[in-house]
Parts: C-alpha cells; sequence; structure tokens
C-alpha cells in the first residue's frame, strides 16, 4: 500500500486505528455510518443499550444476508 494512509474508525463509540489506501476512505466513511445508523435501529428497536451486545446483533443480521 504505498498510498496508504492510517486514520481512525469509530465504531459503537470505540475508536480503532486502520491503515487503508486512500482510494479506500470514502467506502470505509460510509461502512463506518452504515454501522452507527444500524446500531440505533436496533437500539430503539429492541431497548437493547449495551455496545457489545448491539455489535453483536448487528453482526448477525449482517452474515444472515449471505
Amino acid at each position: 500500500m504505498s498510498d496508504s494512509i492510517s486514520i481512525k474508525v469509530n465504531i459503537a463509540g470505540k475508536e480503532y486505528p486502520v491503515k487503508i489506501s486512500s482510494s479506500e476512505l470514502e467506502e470505509v466513511n460510509s461502512v463506518e455510518l452504515e454501522i452507527k445508523d444500524k446500531l440505533k435501529v436496533l437500539q430503539s428497536n429492541y431497548g437493547v443499550k449495551d455496545k457489545q451486545d448491539l455489535l453483536a446483533m448487528c453482526l448477525i443480521e449482517y452474515a444472515s444476508k449471505f
């Protein structure tokens, strides 16, 4: 990755350092926003407040699509 950049991705209130190519920046930002929105929907629909539980629910829903 010669054109790599380091960014911090915030998922469920926790920042994760990620090294990506500059061409991936828009996609990574889009995915970050999609996850944030999905977690809000799950929290609203199920009343779950624990971030780890919400992430697990999000992952289960994502994996079941494949």
